[in-house]
Parts: structure tokens; sequence; C-alpha cells
């Protein structure tokens, strides 16, 4: 039987390797190419985004409390196969409800990880009070999947040009199989079940994330990110069609995903010195300015048939998405010092629902903006939103160093 301190490095490794692995995500670079070639219009691929969100948002709560009352371990595996599900189901789609299932497949499998991945990794780090050490081996963890999607988003836009969509959607299906074999070698975490006795599990589920936002800390903490992914997730996604515009060669495609993902690294990687360096506030508005500035690039690209420009505006819009893991995982850490181990995977799962709920919002006006006035009043709009960014950071600044 491992020691402590040999389980928590094992389950440490492990997690690492099932990560990359469901993170391979070789669809992503042309991922409204591939849907788009399944009879839907850009503005629907928005709203099936949307579809996302909403189906990760309905399932937020109850796979965070399921993960404290029973197993953070076969949660994660449970989330593995939704994942190998949703690719099957897109490969097979014909028309917008195909590939809406398929989606809604994706989103049940992004709320199933995306509190208890965390809340697994603080409680393991926990059997050996490591966990002070949570934001640089959490940010490690991520490092991982970002080098997946880095290597992912490299070859990604070439083996479509070669191999076809559905090709590469069978081979996500094949990387997520590899990612659950990882999990379930995992250790399992008895130590932190939560145990009920005086309520239904619904009412403690529904209390436990009733409290988390009705603590102003904490509601700040979670409200802040959320918004920032919110407008982070529009640009990742609307830099394709203005690539496309600006008919920036298929191959290209890839490389900017990769600017992205290798953005992404270095912020995964290095996050906790950033943040001990230069402050929660000074790096949160760093973050905010990097937002605005992609979104000025990317509207003048859309006026400006100027190559070095339209280059210049992909790659800060690829940096901006990229930077969203900065802004995680700091605040992430912040919310960790607030909560208890036997309701920590609820509470991050209600952190998530935030993000998701207001990230389906950003989309869903997105899909009804471009469909209506088209790119340039849509990358306009989102500019004239940007003050909610500092006025969330206003809200939450009292709480920084």
């Amino acid at each position: 039987m491992l020691k402590k301190s040999q389980s928590v490095k094992f389950g440490l490794n492990l997690l690492r390797a099932g990560w990359f692995f469901h993170n391979f995500l070789l669809m992503t670079p042309v991922i409204v190419l591939i849907y788009t070639s399944h009879g839907i219009t850009i503005g629907d691929f928005f709203l099936i985004q949307g579809i996302f969100r909403l189906a990760a948002f309905l399932f937020e709560i109850p796979s965070g409390y399921l993960s404290d009352c029973f197993s953070r371990k076969w949660v994660m595996v449970c989330g593995g196969c939704f994942l190998i599900a949703g690719f099957s189901a897109i490969a097979l789609a014909t028309g917008f409800w195909g590939l809406t299932l398929g989606e809604a497949l994706l989103g049940i499998s992004t709320a199933l990880f995306s509190g208890t991945l965390e809340a697994y990794t603080y409680d393991l780090l926990k059997r050996n009070k490591t966990q002070n050490q949570f934001l640089k081996e959490y940010g490690s963890i991520t490092t991982f999947s970002s080098v997946a999607c880095f290597i992912a988003a490299l070859l990604g836009g070439f083996l479509y040009a070669k191999l076809g969509g559905n090709t590469l959607l069978w081979l996500e299906a094949f990387f997520a199989t590899v990612s659950v074999l990882f999990f379930l070698f995992l250790p399992n975490l008895l130590e932190v079940k939560r145990v009920v006795k005086h309520k239904t599990a619904v009412v403690d589920a529904i209390s436990i994330s009733y409290r988390t936002m009705k603590n102003s800390r904490l509601r700040n903490f979670i409200v802040f990110p959320a918004l920032f992914s919110a407008f982070t997730i529009v640009m990742l996604w609307i830099m394709q069609p203005i690539m496309e515009t600006a008919h920036v060669p298929l191959e290209l495609f890839g490389i900017f995903f990769a600017i992205n993902q290798l953005a992404a690294i270095f912020f995964a990687k290095f996050a906790y010195k950033i943040c001990g360096k230069f402050g929660e506030k000074n790096v949160s508005i760093f973050t905010i300015a990097v937002i605005i500035m992609g979104i000025t690039l990317g509207l003048l690209a859309t006026h400006i048939n100027s190559m070095p420009l339209i280059l210049t505006a992909c790659v800060l819009m690829e940096f901006a998405p990229a930077i969203r893991m900065l802004n995680n995982l700091q605040y992430n850490t912040l919310i960790h010092d607030s909560i208890e181990s036997n309701e920590r995977g609820t509470v991050l799962s209600t952190r998530a629902m935030v993000s998701t709920f207001l990230g389906a919002i950003f989309l869903s006006f997105a899909k009804f903006s471009f469909d209506t006035f088209g790119l340039d009043i849509t990358l306009v709009l989102m500019f004239a939103l940007t003050p909610l960014l500092f006025w969330s950071l206003s809200k939450v600044e009292k709480h920084l160093h």
C-alpha cells in the first residue's frame, strides 16, 4: 500500500496524464468549419455553444454535490464517458439537433469536471498537508492540458485539411477514452465525504450554494472571473469568422490556436509567481487591458485590409482567452482558502455554474448580434460592455493584495 506522500505524487501524475488526453482537442482551431459543414450557420454555432453552457449550468451543482457526498474520482470517470459520447454524437450528427445533442453531452462532461477536478487536487494535497502548494500543483496540471491543446492546435488545421472533420471527431473520442483509463486508477479520497444528517440532499446542496453566493468575499471572487471568462469565450469563437473573412489560409488556423495554448502554458505554469510578484489587483487590471486591446484590434482588422494588422489582431484575440488561465487560477486559489473540504465540490460547482450562465448569456447575445447586425457591430457591442469588467473588479478589489 502506498504511503500518503507516494499516494499524493501518484495521484498528481495520473491527473496530469488524464487531463492531458482529456484536453487533446484537435477540433478546436476548426470547430466553426466542422459545424458549418454539418449544415448550420455561424449564428447557429453561437446558439449551440450557448446550449452547451446551459447543459453545463443545469448539472454544475448536482455534479459538485455528488463529488462531495460520494466520490470525486468516479464523478470524473463519468465525465470522461460523457465526453466520449459527445464527440461520437457530433461525428454522427447531420444537422442542428444532432450537433445540439452532442454539445449537450459535452456540457454535462464539463459540469462533472468543473469543480470536481480542482476539489480533488486540493484535497489530495491535504493528505500530506501540502495544500499551500495548490496554486503551483494545479497550475502544473493545467499546464499539461494546455500543452495538449497546443499540440492538438498545431495538428488540428493540418489534419482537418487532410482527413476531414469526422475523422478528427473520432480521434477526439479515442483520446477521451485514454483519459478515462488514467482517471480509473486515481486514489479514492474517502476522507472528504460529506455526511448529511438532518437535510435532504437537494436542500443541503441548495443551502451550500446559497451561503456561497451570500458571502460577499466568495461572491465577488466568483463573479469577476466568470464575467471575464464570458468575454474571452466570445473572442475565441469570433476569431475564426475574422480569419475566414480575411482569407487567412486554413493551415494557419491551428497556428493561431497554438499561440493561444502556448500563452496558456506560460500563465498556468507561472501563475503563482506572477500573482506573487505583481499583486492580484495589478494582474486583474492587466487581464482586462488585454481583452480591450483584443476587441479593438479585431474591430480594426475588419475595416483595414492589412494582413499584418489582421494577423496581429488574431494573435491578440487568441492571447486574451489564454490569459483567462491566469485570471481563473488566481481567483480559484483565493476561493479555496475560504471553504471546507466536505463542501468544496459544491462551492466550486456553484462558481462554475455562474461562469457557465454568464457565458451562455454572452454567446446568445453574440448569436443575436451576429445574425442581426454582422461581425462589426458585434465587436462594437462587446467593446461597449467592457466597463462591466471594471465595475466587477471594483467590487472585488478590497479583498485583493
